[in-house]
């Protein structure tokens, strides 16, 4: 049975459509900050937000005689916006949506970090069911070419044994994890760096990654149900 939706998504969803930044939504609702960002990816709501700046520059621009311009040469932009100054360059060049991404993207090189790390642990997650391997009879077969001559008929045929899509998800996750174990790494080695600059969560992260990584790798529990630990990452319901 399908688990029904998180009610914080809609919550979210029109806090940050009312302007409000990933960071005070997190932290508003008592949730990750990825959790919110990956929420704002998967449902989509810049196109929300851009249609809303389209509908508001189509409206009539002030009154005559109206005073919104006094004192601010142009009708620019008050000094002390820096928006402009800031993403001038990237709104020129790029697409609306990827500044958006650019303006909500964390500053901190530790949270930079951290998110590179929860998307490798990720990826490393989702590939469990996607390159499952159900026991040695699991054979895949594809046609991978097809073509109709004057009195022949080719067709070409690929096929995966079990022993074959085992050995390669093998090599795929070893390299996987072994990118993020280097993540992990440069994140500790960085955050003792700045251990006086880094506030308690960003501390508390790496306790909490290497437990969840511990499920990962079998240290703890048995890899069957994978519904708890992608809560763990993404702090929530899915």
């Amino acid at each position: 049975m399908a688990r029904a939706p998180d009610p914080r998504i809609e919550q979210a969803k029109a806090m940050y459509l009312k302007g409000i930044k990933l960071v005070e939504i997190a932290n508003q609702l008592n949730l990750p900050e990825g959790t919110v960002r990956r929420w704002k990816c998967t449902h989509k709501w810049d196109s929300e937000r851009s249609d809303k700046k389209s509908e508001r520059s189509h409206k009539k621009g002030p009154p005559k005689g109206s005073k919104n311009a006094l004192g601010n040469k142009g009708g620019a932009a008050p000094e002390q916006n820096k928006n402009a100054e800031k993403y001038g360059f990237f709104s020129k060049y790029l697409p609306e949506e990827t500044v958006s991404i650019i303006q909500e993207m964390p500053t901190d090189p530790l949270d930079i970090l951290w998110d590179q790390v929860q998307i490798a642990y990720a990826a490393i997650i989702r590939a469990q069911s996607i390159m499952y391997v159900k026991d040695r009879d699991d054979v895949t077969t594809t046609r991978i070419g097809h073509k109709d001559g004057d009195t022949v008929t080719e067709e070409r045929w690929e096929v995966q044994q079990a022993w074959d899509k085992q050995g390669n998800f093998l090599q795929a996750q070893a390299r996987a994890q072994k990118t993020l174990e280097g993540l992990i790494k440069q994140y500790d080695e960085l955050l003792h760096k700045r251990w006086d600059l880094a506030s308690e969560e960003q501390k508390a992260r790496i306790a909490q990654l290497r437990a969840q990584t511990d499920k990962l790798t079998g240290n703890n529990q048995e890899l069957e149900d994978m519904d708890g630990i992608e809560g763990d990452i993404y702090g929530g319901s899915k």
